[in-house]
């Protein structure tokens, strides 16, 4: 078929007839809906259901990279901008000699119209639409606030048409329109792809305190802070950018409120995967310093790993350092205690000074006899740290006093004290400690040491009771 009014084959004599006895009906301004028949080097034939065949340039129906987006066969919807000799369609008004004659059917059936920005002046800017001059006010060229008036200059752009007197002479353009007219349709194509653990692309929009907001075609929706990452986010600048294109996935609709939680987070993976490979029991690692609760402070070992350092695992005498350094994040060596992966929890201990990274801390054996300092004094017993991570009960009947002894006195918090382990439950969580026997067995071994001695020596002037006596003197 070649461009004009032609007669395709499947065309009888009646079907022409009835075309010509129709007449033209069309009328320029009007808005129509057409089949497409035959796509052209140049425009795209469309058969307005009809009323005849109407052309439209090429151009209009192309993307960014000059793909045509229709096929022969497909609907469209366009005005009416010419009928002189062809009748011609249009679905925006692009820059050129020929648009200037249908500037005003663009503003009277609010076709999009091209212009370039020529100039910043009051209140707004300079638009030069097919020859005539034109202005768009500083809040009609775009949806958000511009930081600088000088991005849009001698850009080309499209815009609508809101005012049109003079034959030209005053002609107001607005951008913004356009831009929520065309957000509107994408918003509803948009919204049916929102639906929880929906995985879609976004654009950054601004970022707050309590996170970002992402742009997902129309549609706006909240990533929190905690969504961000697994890995502890201080400053969003450091993860994120206005304008940035981004991928993320849906949390939650709230249909009522119109709100849309996302996250970035779960596009990592769940971190806890990693923590049978990379973290061992009683093992000694290093990890960092993330919050500080009244019970204790979380220690961050592996990105979204957290552990907990107990404020019964810190000695008195180090908690105080210890807050100050977990607020300011510092890095810290640990004592894994426990690993729950089933609760998602992990207890550790403070690491002693002098202690190895990667080393592994040995469990206390029953029958031990260890020196260890007073943590607390309860009225059942007395809590003794032999170490970290290893905190044991002496009970009142293993102290070794007589009944009804007031312990606060003897064994304040920090004192030493020489203990047997007694018994260790719940795989060392309960450890049960005795003085009594303690004193005991150092009574024993200094026995032992006398008579040895005594033995080398080759007498043994001094009994045992001599012996007995002679340590109730000291």
């Amino acid at each position: 078929m070649s461009e004009g009014h032609g007669i395709t084959p499947q065309e009888d004599f009646a079907t022409l007839l009835a075309r010509e006895q129709a007449g033209p009906t069309l009328q320029s301004g009007q808005v129509v809906k057409g089949r497409v028949i035959q796509i052209g080097a140049d425009s795209v034939f469309v058969d307005v259901h009809g009323k005849g065949e109407a052309l439209i340039a090429r151009a209009e129906l192309e993307d960014e990279d000059g793909n045509v987006q229709t096929a022969v066969g497909d609907e469209i919807e366009a005005t009416v901008v010419s009928t002189d000799g062809e009748v011609r369609l249009s679905r925006k008004l692009l820059k050129g000699a020929q648009a200037r004659g249908m500037l005003e059917i663009a503003a009277a059936n609010d076709l999009p119209v091209e212009g370039k920005v020529t100039a910043v002046i009051k209140g707004g800017y300079e638009v030069m639409v097919a020859g005539f001059r034109a202005f768009c006010p500083f809040s009609q060229i775009d949806v958000h606030r511009v930081e600088s008036s000088d991005v849009f200059l001698g850009q080309v752009v499209e815009f609508r048409v809101t005012r049109y007197e003079n034959n030209g002479r005053n002609i107001v353009l607005s951008r913004r329109q356009l831009l929520e007219e065309q957000a509107a349709k994408a918003a509803a194509e948009t919204r049916k792809k929102i639906v929880p653990d929906a995985v879609l692309p976004g654009t950054v929009t601004s970022l707050t305190d309590f996170g970002a907001f992402v742009d997902l075609g129309g549609i706006q929706g909240l990533i929190p802070l905690s969504e961000i990452s697994h890995t502890r986010v201080s400053k969003l600048t450091d993860r994120l950018q206005v304008g940035e294109v981004i991928t993320t996935k849906v949390l939650r609709v709230n249909e009522e409120k119109g709100k849309v939680t996302l996250s970035l987070k779960a596009l990592e993976g769940d971190p806890w995967a990693m923590v049978p490979g990379q973290l061992r029991e009683r093992e000694i690692v290093k990890g960092r310093f993330v919050r500080v609760m009244d019970f204790g402070v979380f220690v961050e070992l592996l990105p979204g790993v957290d552990g907990l350092l107990h404020l019964s695992e810190i000695p008195r005498n180090q908690q105080g350092q210890v807050k100050e350094a977990a607020v300011a994040g510092a890095e810290v060596a640990v004592i894994i205690l426990g690993i729950d992966l089933e609760k998602r929890r992990i207890s550790l201990a403070l690491a002693a000074e002098g202690m190895t990274l990667g080393e592994e801390v040995k469990q206390l054996e029953v029958g031990t006899v260890s020196i260890g300092t007073v943590e607390r004094v309860e009225q059942f017993g007395v809590f003794v740290r032999l170490g970290p991570g290893q905190i044991g009960l002496i009970p009142n009947a293993e102290m070794g006093m007589q009944r009804g002894t007031d312990h606060r006195k003897e064994f304040t918090p920090g004192t030493e004290v020489k203990v047997v382990v007694l018994a260790i439950e719940e795989g060392g969580k309960r450890i049960r400690l005795s003085r009594a026997k303690a004193l005991v067995h150092e009574e024993q071994a200094e026995t032992q040491a006398y008579l040895h001695g005594a033995q080398k020596s080759g007498g043994f002037g001094v009994t045992l009771g001599d012996l007995l006596k002679q340590k109730r003197k000291d």
